[in-house]
């Protein structure tokens, strides 16, 4: 292993022993080049994403990524040097819709400064939860709300609720509302509904909620974001504004807790908008914590 990587994954380890993906960088392929500095090496890529898919919902459509592995004495002046050699081959990239990010452990906060002087800003958290862990009382609304799986006979109401979802996290910049999404949701919907576990909420008859979890078959595309196994990912979980505030978004993870501890799933994990006011203390009472933060720049229109 690469000195630098090893020392790298040495100080993550002893911060976060749950943070995974920190041993090693991949092999550059087509859209991807190594880069190497005094004390950091990393690997960079770029997404370019189709504006008429689904994929181009959760993100800019163009996205500059650096991963980056730091050693030495002074982890913020080696990310920092990377960063600095990073950013001089993209020094002429402009545009609407294009963004530069970097993923980093959450807890390993030694070298964050150096993102923060460059102009990057949190912006998602990978959190995860581990098996068992304890919530804070309990949701004060079960006694309103009927939890039950979901069948193909709600999918106007699961489609409609996750399109509420993905509007409500645009607000929040990297997530974008674009003419596909609609489509995309009503297309993606009938496998994702049939290969995860999908949960609706009824307030007082009516469906206000959902809760979605990619078993771990499904979530093998996250699974390096934490060194247990195996895991699975809570895919979407949403409220409708009538009835926030009352317990009802705890009562459908309770529900999904549930089944995740006793199906033997080690860990679940999420993703969350750091900007959002109400996420991390809400996914905090539900025994999730920050492993991986997303880090962002979005670039100058022209």
């Amino acid at each position: 292993m690469h000195p630098v990587i090893a020392a790298h994954a040495a100080r993550v380890r002893a911060v976060d022993p749950l943070a995974g993906g920190q041993v090693g960088l991949p092999a550059p392929g087509p859209n991807e080049g190594a880069i190497e500095v005094a004390d950091a090496v990393g690997l960079t890529s770029v997404d370019r994403l189709d504006p008429g898919t689904m994929n181009a919902t959760w993100s800019p459509l163009v996205v500059h990524r650096l991963w980056g592995r730091v050693g030495g004495r002074d982890p913020e002046a080696a990310l920092g040097a990377l960063l600095d050699r990073w950013l001089a081959g993209l020094s002429g990239e402009r545009g609407p819709d294009k963004a530069l990010a970097v993923q980093w452990p959450s807890r390993d906060t030694a070298a964050v400064r150096a993102l923060t002087m460059r102009g990057f800003a949190p912006m998602v958290v990978t959190a995860a939860r581990p098996s068992g862990a304890v919530r804070s009382g309990p949701p004060a609304a079960v006694g309103r709300v009927r939890m039950r799986a979901a069948t193909q006979a709600d999918a106007g109401d699961v489609a409609r609720l996750y399109e509420a979802l993905v509007a409500y996290d645009a607000q929040f910049g990297w997530v974008t509302m674009r003419p596909s999404t609609r489509n995309g949701i009503a297309e993606s919907l009938g496998s994702l509904m049939h290969d995860s576990w999908c949960w609706v909420a009824e307030v007082d008859g009516v469906v206000a909620g959902i809760v979605m979890v990619e078993p771990p078959q499904r979530a093998r595309w996250v699974a390096s974001a934490v060194t247990t196994s195996p895991i699975a990912y809570l895919s979407a979980m949403y409220a409708d504004p009538a009835v926030r505030g009352q317990g009802v978004g705890a009562a459908m993870v309770a529900v999904a807790h549930a089944h995740l501890d006793a199906s033997g799933v080690a860990t679940t994990v999420l993703h969350h908008a750091v900007p959002n006011p109400l996420s991390a203390p809400f996914w905090a009472r539900q025994g999730y914590r920050p492993v991986l933060t997303q880090w962002v720049r979005h670039l100058p229109p022209g």
